[in-house]
């Protein structure tokens, strides 16, 4: 599996629409994460989660300060692949 994004899209709310080289895409709510993972609280405000983008060199979803996403969740998450249980992850 490639985890490089390709491509981000802002969709609505906390949700982005992304799409790997590997040509798979699909939707990302981060409602959750935003609201339960500290790191990503700062990510309420609205216009700093539009500021996502496509770190140069990793090829992952990143935000100012570089705050970013595992590339492997992120990958699961959008194509609605189920964690492994022992990842001790639920959806």
């Amino acid at each position: 599996m490639c985890y490089d994004l390709e491509k981000i899209e802002y969709q609505h709310d906390f949700i982005l629409k992304v799409t790997f080289k590997d040509g798979t895409s699909g939707f990302v709510d981060f409602a959750k994460e935003i609201n339960s993972i500290k790191p990503y609280n700062t990510l309420n405000d609205i216009n700093l989660f539009k500021s996502a983008y496509i770190h140069p060199e990793l090829h992952t979803l990143t935000w100012s300060d570089d705050l970013d996403y595992d590339p492997i969740l992120l990958y699961y998450k959008a194509n609605n692949i189920p964690f492994p249980e022992s990842w001790g992850i639920t959806a």
